[in-house]
């Protein structure tokens, strides 16, 4: 028998019995669980029902070991004691540590899977020292300074913890970061399949223009920029935008301070499905704003979808758009008036675009969760034989 045991930053929720998570983290999970006889994972719970955007994860051979939910970097550090105290206790029941990073909780899975001489590989998503790089220390009236301390002292911590180490690196900034002191794999996110995949049909056939935007209404994912963009470009241009969160409230207010109410469609969350498919099918381009990203399932998703892609150049978003407008276009992060120029190149020229979606067509094909999770797993299983579990 095989037991994986996976250190995560992810939230379940617990209510009635049933857990509960968000994103595309229950696929990759369901994903990765099927190649072995038992899973632990070592996650952090809160109580209660549910919110937006979060579905059901069935148990069944998974075991969810239940780490602390405080929030803030002055939480995440407190709580670093309880999730040792936690890992140590179950390092032991695991033939191998799955290290997810960036999080302090990866680090103590790497730490503890150290100090048992368990196996481990780690899968580093994001690089948090460009985050580092972008918070301006006078933030919250000089917080910002605790914070970029904090950032980078955990990238200190994830570079000491992954030397010599497998690493799944997503995206050119993680993996450029770690492939000098560590066997490093450069690797993409996915969260669609095979059956999920459509041909590219025509785009920018006739006005409104509707632009589509999908991820977690919070900073990070910076859908504020497109609110401010959409005045630039036009009357017959229109957003919408897929998903839910903190800034729900935020970003609706500013919608009505800039006049575009009725230019805006927020959904809030949709289930991975019919629903979700037709706003990729009814869009003309996909916009990705955010000002941090690992290597973002939802631009493969667009690309699955035949969606041109038009995203801000940050951490691991040009592994996947392509530095030479191979599968779309990138501008710098933060930048209204690239992202404009960025948008109208993508409908005005039809022999970019359409080039465009063709390889991003291709691309999606190339990075399903099936083949990603396979080809992370053979890597692993090529190092340690003995993880091989009979029904892999």
């Amino acid at each position: 028998m095989t037991t994986l045991g996976i250190f995560t930053v992810k939230t379940f929720r617990l209510h009635d019995g049933r857990y509960y998570t968000y994103g595309g983290f229950g696929e990759y999970l369901a994903a990765i669980r099927r190649h072995f006889d038992k899973t632990i994972l070592m996650a952090h719970v809160a109580r209660g029902e549910p919110g937006a955007g979060y579905y059901e994860v069935p148990l069944g051979d998974l075991e969810i070991v239940h780490l602390p939910v405080w929030p803030g970097p002055q939480g995440v550090l407190a709580s670093i004691p309880v999730m040792f105290w936690k890992g140590l206790q179950h390092i032991k029941r695991m033939d191998v540590v799955h290290a997810r990073m960036p999080d302090h909780t990866g680090i103590v899975g790497a730490i503890v899977a150290g100090m048992a001489g368990v196996p481990r590989f780690h899968q580093i998503i994001d690089d948090w020292q460009v985050l580092a790089h972008s918070v301006p220390a006078t933030r919250k009236f000089g917080l910002g300074l605790f914070l970029k301390g904090h950032l980078y002292l955990y990238d200190l911590l994830e570079r000491l913890v992954s030397r010599r180490q497998l690493v799944f690196a997503q995206g050119q900034t993680c993996y450029d970061k770690h492939a000098p002191y560590s066997d490093a794999v450069f690797v993409l996110s996915s969260a669609h399949h095979l059956t999920d995949i459509i041909a590219p049909k025509p785009r920018f056939t006739a006005a409104p223009f509707t632009i589509l935007s999908v991820g977690r209404l919070q900073a990070v994912k910076n859908h504020e920029l497109l609110l401010r963009v959409l005045p630039k470009l036009g009357p017959e241009w229109r957003a919408t935008i897929v998903g839910h969160g903190p800034k729900d409230s935020y970003l609706r207010e500013l919608a009505a301070q800039l006049g575009i109410v009725d230019r805006v469609k927020f959904t809030g969350h949709l289930e991975h499905g019919s629903d979700l498919w037709r706003e990729f099918d009814d869009a003309d381009v996909f916009f990705l704003p955010s000002v941090s990203e690992g290597t973002p399932k939802v631009i493969l998703e667009a690309m699955a979808r035949g969606l041109p892609i038009v995203a801000s150049a940050v951490s691991g978003v040009p592994s996947m758009v392509g530095v030479a407008e191979e599968r779309g276009l990138l501008f710098p992060s933060q930048d209204a008036e690239a992202a404009v120029i960025a948008l109208l190149r993508i409908k005005n020229d039809p022999a970019l675009r359409e080039r465009c979606m063709a390889n991003g067509h291709v691309f999606a094909r190339a990075h399903t969760v099936e083949l990603a999770t396979h080809s992370m797993l053979e890597t692993v299983f090529a190092r340690w034989p003995q993880l091989r579990a009979a029904k892999a």
